[in-house]
C-alpha cells in the first residue's frame, strides 16, 4: 500500500483495563473508562464521551484472563464484543467447555485493549 509509513505511529491507544470477572471492576490498571458487569459473563466498558470510537476506525483486543483466585484455567473461554456504539462497547466471555453441548456465558477476568487509527485511509481502502 503506497503512502504508509511503517515507522510511523499509526495506532494510537484509546483506553485499556484490567476486568475482574466476578465484580467487573478494574481497580488495579485503568485508563478512565468505566466497567461494570451487567449479567453472567456479559461486561460493560464504558469510555469518556470524548474518546469515543467509529466502529470502522478502532481495534478492540480483549484476552480472556486467570480469576484472581486462580480458578478460571479448567474451563477455556473467549470473548466476543460488540463495539456498535460509540463509547459503550459490551463484552461476552463464553466459555468453551469441550464436554458441554454448547457454549455458556461465564464469569471470567479480561484485559482490554482500544486502539484506534491515526492516519487517513489511502484511496480505495474500505475504511
Amino acid at each position: 500500500m503506497p503512502g504508509l509509513n511503517f515507522a510511523g505511529p499509526n495506532l494510537a491507544t484509546v483506553a485499556y483495563a484490567e476486568v475482574d470477572g466476578a465484580a467487573g471492576a478494574s481497580t488495579t490498571c485503568n485508563s478512565g473508562v468505566s466497567t461494570t458487569r451487567t449479567a453472567a459473563g456479559t461486561y460493560v466498558v464504558l469510555l469518556p464521551t470524548t474518546l469515543a470510537q467509529d466502529v470502522g476506525r478502532d481495534l478492540i483486543f480483549v484476552q480472556p484472563k486467570a480469576n484472581n483466585d486462580g480458578t478460571s484455567f479448567t474451563t477455556p473461554r473467549f470473548a466476543d464484543v460488540d463495539d456498535s456504539l460509540s463509547v459503550t462497547k459490551t463484552i461476552v466471555i463464553w466459555g468453551g467447555d469441550p464436554a458441554a453441548v454448547s457454549s455458556t456465558r461465564v464469569d471470567g477476568s479480561f484485559s482490554i485493549l482500544i486502539l484506534r487509527t491515526t492516519i487517513s485511509p489511502p484511496a480505495g481502502a474500505p475504511a
